[in-house]
């Protein structure tokens, strides 16, 4: 999500636009003004009493589809936050939308209204779209009629097709949520990944056969997305009893914020460490990375000092939170280290590399007693 850039909040909620979206809404706007005969075919509407210019009204169309999204995502998010979990997030991007929501609650019912909150959500808007461009007085515009019970029936296939148990769909989340009730969150996880893939292999089939592109990359991505949720779910498993404190470094190497770059650099290289948490008057202000460094000249490494191109932006757990907890935090905000904190109190630093050996060491634990 690196490409992409916020527009505004709902609800406190940052909304963000992936450059993909720009990509595919003149797509779909092409798409729908190109078979604009059909769609008025299928809302009843006769094509001679439009007035906009066919692609036009595609774009319109495709500028209501990405809303309708947003609110199917926002209902997601809303219903998320009455459980306790935070939606960092909304992303529309190319194959629709995303709510960044932090953590699933451990509660299957809890995910299961979570996730059956969108498509009714959808369905509820089509219906209500529907029954809005049926019943709008005379007067108003075909082409606004036209939009509207269009709009309703993209809003009723979103509703449904969101359904179909195709994980990690929202209805393959509320198959994993029925199945959890009865195991583990583990295996039900599994199970909704299997018939995630396929979900996605009976999609790419369809898709190959009939020369739909769009079926086949919708397949694409629903197996990528029930092989990744699965495999975090192992990772989940696997560092559940570990805490940050068991495997953090306590011993903090830190450089002072007036610390030139060029002495950061030799430091690096006599240390080994490729980042060094910052501190001006005991006090922790940032973090400086190699990467850090490599975004000014050489001939200034001299006379430019550390707190110029640290890093002001502090990701911080505390020594008696999961360790999963972190693993998370570091991949979703791609960084390699983070700063382990009590209060103002620096306790330590835990990176990529010492999760991924707890991990490591977890999975060969697991083996060992298989065997």
């Amino acid at each position: 999500m690196k490409s992409s850039f916020t527009v505004g909040h709902l609800f406190g909620i940052p909304v963000k636009i992936h450059i993909s979206l720009l990509i595919i809404l003149p797509f779909f706007a092409w798409a729908f003004g190109s078979n604009i005969i059909y769609l008025t075919e299928n809302t009843d509407i006769a094509r001679r009493q439009l007035i906009l210019n066919p692609y036009l009204l595609g774009f319109i169309m495709a500028v209501m589809l990405f809303i309708s999204i947003l609110i199917h995502e926002l209902a997601h998010s809303l219903v998320a936050r009455t459980k306790d979990v935070e939606t960092t997030d909304i992303t529309l991007m190319l194959f629709g939308g995303l709510a960044n929501i932090e953590e699933i609650s451990k509660d299957p019912k809890d995910e299961m209204k979570i996730a059956a909150s969108g498509p009714l959500t959808s369905l509820l808007l089509g219906l209500i779209f529907i029954f809005s461009g049926s019943y709008a007085p005379d007067f108003i515009l075909e082409d606004l009629r036209l939009i509207v019970l269009y709009t309703g029936q993209l809003n009723i296939f979103l509703g449904i097709f969101n359904l179909l148990p195709a994980f990690p769909s929202d209805g393959g989340r509320i198959l994993r949520a029925f199945i959890a009730q009865r195991t583990s969150f583990r295996r039900a996880t599994e199970i909704a990944s299997k018939f995630g893939k396929g979900f996605a292999l009976m999609f790419g089939i369809l898709g190959f056969m009939s020369g739909n592109f769009l079926l086949i990359f919708i397949a694409f991505f629903i197996y990528i997305g029930a092989s990744q949720e699965h495999q975090f779910s192992n990772i989940k498993s696997a560092l559940s009893d570990l805490k940050v404190k068991d495997l953090m470094t306590e011993e903090v190497k830190t450089v002072p914020a007036n610390m030139s770059v060029h002495r950061l650099i030799e430091k690096m290289f006599n240390d080994k460490h490729s980042g060094f948490p910052v501190l001006r008057d005991d006090q922790v202000v940032g973090i400086v990375t190699m990467e850090d460094a490599q975004k000014i000249p050489q001939d200034e490494y001299h006379n430019t000092p550390v707190q110029t191109i640290m890093n002001k932006e502090l990701h911080c757990v505390s020594e008696n939170d999961e360790l999963y907890e972190a693993f998370k935090l570091l991949f979703q905000k791609d960084i390699g280290r983070l700063l382990v904190m009590d209060g103002e109190e620096l306790r330590g630093i835990i990176t990529r590399s010492d999760v991924m050996t707890g991990l490591r060491v977890r999975q060969l634990e697991n083996i060992e007693k298989k065997e």
